[in-house]
């Protein structure tokens, strides 16, 4: 994967060395995970008993469901990286603003492949237990994608 897709540094602020150390770890999840397309890393990041309150991960709960989502999406875009750009950490609480781009070379939902590039900015937040992502949650223009992939106006 271009070296774009992952920018060289990434901004980082925490409010104390617990925090920080979260937000390394979500960094790194971003690093070896999301910016690969490595699952069989994923576990080491994630609580068995991890929660997404993302509405389109229902019924799918735990490192399971997480695993099975980001399958979904890379079946989709199989080049589709995350790039981190920023990483903001308080409490137990972790913020991350990052970019995804693909291809659309797979079918994505009940989407035929496009062939076509996108790029979307996302919004994470994370509820952290130690080393570990226990929950979370995440926004990102839907409509925008589909817009980029010519399935709406």
């Amino acid at each position: 994967m271009p070296s774009h897709y992952q920018p060289a540094s990434v901004v980082a602020h925490a409010d104390g060395a617990a925090a920080r150390a979260q937000a390394d770890r979500v960094a790194a999840f971003f690093r070896e995970v999301l910016a690969t397309g490595d699952l069989a890393r994923a576990p080491a990041y994630l609580s068995p008993d991890f929660h997404d309150h993302d509405p389109s991960a229902a019924g799918q709960e735990g490192t399971e469901g997480v695993l099975a989502k980001l399958r979904a999406l890379w079946d989709g875009f199989p080049d589709g990286r995350f790039g981190l750009l920023e990483v903001v950490a308080a409490g137990d609480r972790v913020a991350a603003r990052s970019v995804f781009r693909g291809t659309q070379t797979g079918a994505f939902g009940s989407l035929a492949p496009t062939g076509r590039r996108v790029e979307v900015s996302f919004m994470d937040f994370y509820r952290m237990s130690g080393n570990t992502i226990t929950a979370h949650w995440h926004i990102y223009d839907r409509y925008h994608l589909l817009q980029q992939l010519g399935a709406v106006p």
